[in-house]
């Protein structure tokens, strides 16, 4: 399978994270019971935008395999000092040994290096079994956030 390393940088190693992020894109819009063509149909573009439009501070840890970007960890502190793990992803194969973890620990020890003040993120609602990971890093449901689906008549 070949040795594990990671590439770290920030918004320039956007163009490595947008092929697995579509992967995600994808498998989120397959779990979503009521957005998926919402989930479908949005752009990496709008994605980064989104990232960007805070300003602070982005990081971008890539896990690799040979020469192949296998997953990735894309987290942000704002300026206000709130640090978020905005998007997470291992391919389906390199899944279970523990690289989404490693790959989220590397954005949450970068956070604690800038001292940030608090740590979110956002599960999309049908990815349910990403909960447990996530709850081994001690996240935890903090609010519930429901958005009204829009009738296209």
């Amino acid at each position: 399978m070949g040795e594990m390393r990671f590439d770290t940088g920030g918004e320039e190693f956007f163009g490595r994270v947008g092929p697995l992020w579509e992967k995600l894109k994808a498998y989120h819009a397959s779990r979503s019971t009521h957005f998926s063509e919402l989930l479908a149909t949005r752009s990496f573009a709008d994605r980064t935008a989104d990232i960007l439009c805070h300003g602070g501070a982005v990081r971008v840890d890539l896990a690799v395999r040979g020469a192949v970007d296998v997953g990735y960890c894309v987290c942000t502190i704002s300026p206000s000092g709130v640090g978020e793990i905005d998007s997470l992803y291992v391919e389906e194969r390199d899944r279970g040994c523990g690289l989404g973890e490693t790959l989220a620990r590397r954005g949450l020890a970068w956070m604690d290096e800038n001292k940030v003040t608090r740590r979110s993120l956002s599960v999309v609602y049908g990815n349910e079994p990403a909960l447990a990971f996530y709850k081994r890093l001690r996240f935890y449901p903090r609010n519930i956030q429901l958005d009204q689906v829009l009738s296209s008549d």
